[in-house]
């Protein structure tokens, strides 16, 4: 099952890619979770506190575009852990307001669970995320 678990995070970002919010919410489980309180700018755009739901994913994805232009998150890679999917991905974005281009690495966790996706953490370093999952020393 891990390798399709790979697969599902896949086509999330290939449709993120090609703006293609139908078939990232139908990846989605309806009452999925999305944690970014562990990323330093957990206060902006809504990751302060997990996100729940369809409903919240699309309040955050209006709130992120709010604050940038041009926001792209470019996944680097995807690693297998079993029941999790590690993501490991640069974003980048230019502050709607500062016109201050900005880009950092972090790595999702994903959890899924029936061919969807149920929870997401953020975490500001892959060595983070890889020890979440049990794949760090």
């Amino acid at each position: 099952m891990s390798h399709e678990n790979v697969e599902i995070v896949r086509k999330v970002y290939e449709a993120v890619e090609h703006r293609d919010s139908e078939t990232v919410l139908a990846l989605y489980d309806h009452d999925v979770e999305l944690d970014g309180s562990r990323l330093p700018e957990s206060g902006l755009g809504g990751l302060k506190h997990p996100v729940r739901g369809h409903e919240g994913l699309r309040r955050l994805h209006r709130e992120w575009n709010q604050e940038w232009l041009e926001p792209e998150d470019r996944c680097e890679e995807l690693i297998d852990a079993g029941e999790q999917v590690v993501s490991v991905v640069t974003r980048r974005g230019r502050g709607r307001t500062s016109g201050v281009e900005v880009e950092t690495r972090r790595a999702g966790v994903w959890t899924i669970r029936e061919g969807k996706v149920v929870r997401t953490v953020w975490f500001p370093s892959v060595e983070e995320a890889l020890k979440a999952v049990g794949l760090a020393e």
